[in-house]
């Protein structure tokens, strides 16, 4: 049996949340056209969405240079459309939430909290997808040539060399947690390293992908401290790896994530 897709099964709810919204608050007219244009506006931003969720890239040899333009305007949609517009109605909600306080109208309020609780989860869903979507620059140079790409960029003094072994095809997910914990890394060698040169190598092996991050910098203190560190630590662990950090002060750093790859077929 298909499942709808998410989107598709929201906008019916959000219609009947509207029609809710009316009969609960039907004593309290600002109330009622607040929640109403708070619920529809959601339900059309889910509307709009629907189109670009389900279209897929043609199947013919520009299948790849499609696939990524149109994964790259869905990423747009999703982060700089619906992100902000939820965050809007949630700001919104929570204002009418505070014009509630103290009215004594406790099922009116605890519908609020409900559409509150409801917009923050979806909040967090469209930050899921995003970062499920693979990077543009790894949708269209793939994930070696984003690397380089992006190495070229790194300012000065610090030079990084990207190295690679024969890789084998990577799952779509384990290049884009390649890429962010790479680009992460190389944030990390600029804004604290003090470095000259960095090399990142990736090796592959039967059963797992090793990446390697080391620079010849001023190392740290502590190798599990930083915000930079646990975002990479944090984005390892979601794709099934490990991270593991060797540092020496004053003789740099090496950052070293494994990641599982799947069994040949």
């Amino acid at each position: 049996m298909r499942t709808r897709p998410r989107a598709v099964v929201a906008v019916p709810v959000c219609l009947a949340l509207q029609l809710a919204a009316v009969g609960c608050f039907s004593a309290r007219a600002d109330v009622a056209l607040a929640l109403y244009g708070i619920i529809g506006a959601l339900c059309a931003a889910l509307t709009a969405m629907v189109p670009a969720l389900l279209r897929r890239g043609p199947s013919d040899v520009d299948v790849r240079q499609a696939v990524a333009v149109e994964r790259t305007r869905i990423r747009h949609d999703l982060h700089d459309g619906l992100g902000p517009l939820l965050s809007g109605i949630a700001l919104c909600a929570r204002a009418l939430s505070d014009r509630l306080e103290g009215c004594g109208l406790d099922v009116e309020r605890a519908l609020v909290h409900r559409i509150r609780t409801e917009v923050s989860n979806a909040v967090v869903e469209v930050r899921r997808l995003v970062d499920a979507l693979p990077p543009a620059a790894v949708a269209s140079l793939g994930l070696v040539g984003a690397l380089r790409d992006h190495a070229r960029f790194v300012p000065p003094p610090t030079d990084v060399e990207i190295v690679t072994c024969a890789l084998p095809a990577l799952p779509s997910a384990v290049e884009s947690a390649v890429y962010r914990i790479v680009t992460e890394a190389m944030t990390n060698v600029v804004r604290h390293a003090d470095a000259r040169h960095a090399r990142v190598t990736l090796a592959a092996g039967p059963r797992s992908l090793l990446v390697t991050i080391a620079d010849d910098g001023r190392g740290i203190a502590c190798a599990t401290a930083g915000v930079g560190l646990t975002s990479i630590r944090q984005r390892a662990e979601a794709a099934g790896g490990t991270l593991s950090v060797r540092t020496v002060r004053g003789s740099g750093t090496e950052v070293r994530v494994h990641l599982p790859l799947p069994r040949a077929a």
